[in-house]
């Protein structure tokens, strides 16, 4: 549904390019303003990385819709929205899938249509930030969500000049209308066989040193259902935020809460040696006779993080 697009309010003054340190230091702010508090700043550049096909995309639809709802919390932290507007910029998913994605949402939230008037998805990525600059000038945003940042990045990821010049681009219209950008990145390959760390991004450090905070999402050993959000980075967070990750469950309509569930870093890495010994140990008991569900709960008897899923995975690479 196209939304009416209405002008800015006259009270709405431009952001200053200019500032004078008599000026900054009298206003009246005392802490970092806060989109998620205290966790993604209202302002700025953030990224949410991790492997393929873990749920990137969902969680990332889920907060858009979190902000234009008018929710007041996300994930058990406080919202704290202006304008209650998104603009979700999808390059993987097209309108149809989008449309499941909504409704299946929506399964979980039973709202009216009218509800979802605050989001607008764009799915043509030429001449994006003349497209956004448009929609945003007449209707400010609280967020704005590129997924997938390779898809919209046109040079070469290990070209740290490119890929600052890139961004920044992003960044200063986000400071010039006081948006929080929030970036899909991917992780780079057998990485998680380290700890959650800024440094498993995919290409340049030049894209992490861009970000004012990174999200390493990593999936649970055990639980196919959870998933563990780690803060790799975040300069103005104490150091509790990120030394654990917070854990996330999706239901049967792939809607995520906060389980309240901590887990260190190291945890979440999984050993190569480790792997290999699991993989034997599924097969061996395949031999014996036993089911997918009979080998994960043999294995979770003896100490073992799998998930039934895992042990079917291991299977099939077995008979490839």
């Amino acid at each position: 549904m196209d939304v009416a697009l209405k002008p800015l309010s006259n009270k709405e003054e431009p952001e200053k390019d200019v500032w004078n340190a008599k000026e900054l230091i009298e206003r009246k702010i005392t802490k970092l303003p806060t989109l998620v508090d205290p966790i993604f700043p209202k302002c700025g550049s953030i990224a949410l990385a991790g492997g393929s096909d873990l749920g990137k995309s969902t969680f990332l639809r889920q907060f858009a819709l979190s902000v234009a709802i008018g929710d007041s919390s996300f994930l058990g932290w406080d919202l704290k929205t202006q304008h209650q507007r998104a603009i979700y910029v999808s390059t993987e998913d097209d309108k149809d899938q989008i449309t499941i994605s909504l409704k299946t949402f929506n399964e979980h939230r039973n709202l009216k249509s009218e509800k979802f008037e605050g989001v607008d998805f764009v799915f043509a990525i030429e001449n994006l930030v003349t497209t956004l600059r448009n929609r945003i000038t007449i209707n400010k945003i609280d967020v704005l969500i590129i997924d997938a940042f390779l898809d919209v990045f046109p040079g070469v990821m290990n070209d740290g000049g490119q890929v600052r010049r890139f961004i920044t681009e992003y960044d200063q219209l986000a400071k010039e209308f006081g948006f929080l950008v929030i970036f899909n990145h991917h992780a780079g390959k057998r990485t998680q066989m380290f700890a959650p760390s800024k440094d498993n991004l995919l290409g340049s450090q030049s894209f992490e040193a861009r970000m004012r905070l990174v999200i390493e999402m990593r999936p649970d050993f055990v639980d196919d259902n959870k998933l563990h959000l780690c803060i790799v980075k975040g300069n103005y967070l104490s150091p509790e935020y990120k030394k654990e990750s917070f854990v996330i469950e999706a239901n049967e309509n792939r809607y995520f809460s906060n389980t309240g569930e901590r887990e260190v870093f190291e945890h979440l890495r999984e050993s190569v040696k480790e792997k290999q010994d699991l993989k034997k140990l599924c097969w061996d008991l395949k031999e014996e006779g036993k089911t997918v569900r009979e080998i994960e709960v043999d294995l979770r008897s003896q100490g073992y993080k799998i998930s039934k899923s895992t042990v079917n995975r291991y299977l099939k690479e077995r008979e490839e």
